[in-house]
């Protein structure tokens, strides 16, 4: 006759039962760390992109970083037309493009300042008062306030110049050094906003379900971090870009 024992679930030192080995204090830990190895490794990418633009703009020393060979006084349409059509094209002749909107650049920067300043005092305010409902509306207001950063992103990367070239038999559309490394700089920062939209929605699902409250902050603090790193950054690239951009 054999006779079947149980064991009871571990309990640590901590309280915490057998689903789970860790203190809240050690998860919590790991989870910063994470964060924080992820910021740096963005700042890693920020670096290369802000390199990449001033050592475009330091190497072409002639000043003609925002120049380049190609065609100019009609529209896409027309040289391509002709390119089909026609035996000939007018000749190529430098054209100059200028800088993008140091304004839009900045507007956009500030409207992500505001997102991170909104999610940063909805944490604030969920730990003093424990109000899950107020995080969860102005989680929503930071994501509804990302999505406008996202549409003037999208503007800003439309107003880049596009430069129509045709070569023998070839045509396509060319892009200054200038045009390229904003074309990257923008292109991230459109990503990053991205990301914040969608961590802005979650926190406030989460927010609204009770899984984040005034007893269970640390997601949100987590999601600050980013944030307010996301900011920074916008910050330091609009400053590079709007006073870096012509040679002298």
């Amino acid at each position: 006759m054999s006779v079947e024992t149980t064991h009871p679930p571990h309990v640590d030192p901590e309280g915490n039962d057998g689903g789970h080995f860790l203190s809240p204090e050690v998860v919590d830990n790991s989870q910063r760390m994470g964060v924080w190895l992820f910021i740096v490794g963005d700042i890693l990418v920020m670096g290369a992109l802000l390199f990449t633009y001033l050592y475009l703009r330091g190497v072409d020393t002639s000043g003609h970083w925002m120049n380049m060979l190609g065609l100019q006084g009609h529209s896409y349409e027309y040289y391509e037309n002709l390119a089909n059509g026609s035996a000939g094209l007018p000749a190529p002749h430098l054209i100059h493009v200028g800088p993008v909107s140091a304004g839009l650049e900045w507007l956009v920067t500030a409207v992500t300042v505001v997102t991170a300043g909104i999610v940063w005092s909805a944490e604030r305010t969920l730990r003093a008062t424990k109000n899950a409902k107020s995080y969860a509306s102005m989680a929503a207001l930071a994501t509804v306030v990302t999505l406008i950063a996202i549409v003037l992103t999208i503007i800003q990367l439309r107003q880049l110049p596009e430069i129509f070239f045709a070569s023998n038999d070839s045509q396509g559309m060319a892009y200054t050094a200038y045009d390229s490394a904003m074309m990257a700089i923008f292109g991230s920062a459109l990503i990053h906003l991205i990301i914040l939209a969608f961590l802005g929605l979650g926190l406030s699902i989460r927010a609204s379900k009770g899984v984040i409250n005034g007893d269970h902050w640390r997601q949100a603090r987590l999601v600050r971090f980013f944030w307010v790193w996301v900011a920074v950054s916008s910050v330091i690239a609009t400053a590079v870009t709007t006073t870096i951009n012509t040679i002298h």
